[in-house]
């Protein structure tokens, strides 16, 4: 996000009546719907190359804190996978950890199924902010 559009990833593509689409909205981001499309990297320091793409959106659900319900897809196309994961959930955006949903998968991903814990690696007021995602996988067809 930010005021780069050029190399932006990420969105806001609506907002409550009293927002607007160039800042959040106050109080905690409530109402606003961002849209993303981000680099999945397997390290922290965006040195490994990408391996895929995060797509998808979330949007601010709680008026008294930090909260997203969030909606997307991990998209693979890499030596080693080939494939998308989708997750859904809730994301209480102050918890050092949350727990979402795998609900699903194609490719190498067939059908899965299982628990993603997230966890917010950086942040950088309202501009950035960087995920990282442990995957735990407990049904997969091949």
């Amino acid at each position: 996000m930010g005021n780069n559009r050029n190399n932006a990833t990420a969105v806001i593509v609506g907002a409550p009546e009293w927002g607007n689409k160039t800042a959040f909205a106050e109080p905690f981001n409530f109402g606003d719907l961002v849209v993303f499309n981000d680099p999945i990297t397997l390290d922290n320091n965006l040195h490994s190359p990408p391996v895929g793409r995060a797509q998808g959106m979330y949007v601010y659900d709680q008026q008294n804190t930090y909260s997203a319900w969030l909606s997307f897809t991990f998209v693979f196309n890499s030596t080693e996978h080939k494939g998308s994961l989708n997750f859904a959930g809730a994301d209480p955006l102050l918890n050092k950890t949350r727990d979402i949903s795998v609900i699903g998968g194609t490719g190498d991903f067939f059908m899965a199924r299982g628990i993603a814990t997230l966890m917010t690696d950086s942040f950088e007021g309202d501009v950035y902010f960087r995920l990282r995602v442990d995957i735990k996988l407990y049904e997969c067809w091949k």
